[in-house]
């Protein structure tokens, strides 16, 4: 947007874990500008829960606070609203319709579908209440823009009429690739996850697979979430000799990569909307030539497999670790070669995704100009 001479305005909670000297420096609402130039108006957000109800009570505050910041800018041409914090939906719907300006909806998760997976809401009244104004919204926006072209399909047959699909992707601009492993000591297949650690990974088959092949295979864990301490703590129950690590970024990122014998995506299968869901993560082990244990379904099985970039497998703990002694005993099934990486660069390079962005954007400006 920057490169085709646009201002760019973003509001968005300050996180947290911001230092004391950003956080004096950027004021509530005060206009900071970003890397590429765009002008980043924050106000304060509380540090993010580790439950579920906290988080919604932050998403909450987050966007009641956001509504004034957003009010009191210049009238734009467009306003973006992107979504998995739904409160960011109604703001952005609200600005828009104070400003008259038209909406592009930004759906990077299967909402309102999720609101009725997961039972975040405990009563089936607000569940339905819920699911009702999310639709609704979605109806009214200008656009309506999707990482699947699954879940553009359902919301296509449920009456949203103007419905774009851009996948997520990777910036390919300055890209990287990952040596090749060198020789190790150990003769075991060495198995990565990385990530967040929530409700939607459904790890406990990792986990008791992990049991299974104990003496085969060595998995590591890495990142954070809401479900990090309860899933350690059912390793300790089952006795998973699995080693549990921070969140990792840059160079030591890079060395865990560089660890993997396989890299695992995992979504939970009980939860339909995940059948239109794709883990960002897979874009990257794809760029990374990583080969991938995928247990996902749906449009996140099918870009794997497309790219032939490692094997599909259910939940079933039995059938991820046979699946593993497998590689282990034919680690040629490892070598992926560079299919994935091409993959990404044809169809999900940021850059070019951007490009088709920035010309739906573009059409949506220029038809409110002749409109107006």
């Amino acid at each position: 947007m920057r490169n085709h001479g646009w201002q760019v305005n973003v509001v968005t909670p300050r996180s947290a874990a911001q230092s004391v000297e950003a956080t004096a420096r950027n004021r509530f609402g005060l206009a900071e500008r970003g890397i590429h130039g765009e002008y980043i108006r924050s106000y304060p957000s509380m540090k993010k829960p580790s439950h579920i109800a906290g988080k919604i009570i932050k998403n909450a505050l987050d966007g009641a606070l956001m509504l004034p910041v957003a009010l009191l800018r210049a009238r734009p041409n467009v306003v973006i609203a992107t979504v998995p914090a739904l409160p960011t939906m109604f703001i952005g719907y609200a600005v828009a319709s104070i400003l008259r300006r038209p909406l592009l909806l930004e759906m990077r998760d299967a909402w309102p579908d999720l609101i009725s997976d997961s039972r975040i809401l405990r009563w089936k009244w607000l569940t339905n209440m819920a699911h009702r104004a999310v639709r609704a919204v979605q109806r009214r926006a200008t656009l309506v823009v999707t990482v699947t072209d699954g879940f553009a399909g359902i919301l296509a047959g449920d009456g949203v009429r103007a419905v774009q699909t851009i996948h997520n992707g990777i910036s390919t601009r300055n890209f990287e690739p990952m040596p090749k492993s060198s020789k190790r000591e150990d003769s075991k297949l060495h198995v990565l996850y990385l990530g967040n650690l929530g409700e939607s990974q459904g790890l406990e088959s990792v986990l008791l697979a992990a049991t299974m092949v104990a003496d085969e295979v060595e998995v590591r864990i890495v990142g954070g979430g809401t479900a990090a301490e309860r899933l350690q703590r059912y390793a300790e129950r089952i006795g998973a000799n699995v080693d549990f690590l921070d969140p990792a970024r840059g160079d030591a990122l890079r060395a865990h990569y560089q660890w993997a014998d396989t890299c695992v995506v995992s979504l939970r299968d009980d939860w339909a909307s995940f059948n239109h869901t794709i883990p960002s993560k897979i874009y990257e082990l794809l760029a990374m030539d990583r080969h991938i244990t995928g247990i996902v379904k749906g449009e996140a099985a099918q870009i794997i497999t497309d790219a032939e970039a490692g094997d599909i497998v259910d939940h079933d703990p039995r059938h991820i670790a046979d699946l593993w002694l497998e590689l282990l005993a034919d680690k040629g099934r490892l070598d992926v070669g560079t299919t994935g990486r091409e993959w990404v660069f044809e169809k999900a390079s940021l850059e070019k995704l951007g490009e088709k962005y920035v010309e739906l954007i573009s059409g949506i400006a220029r038809r409110e100009r002749n409109h107006d």
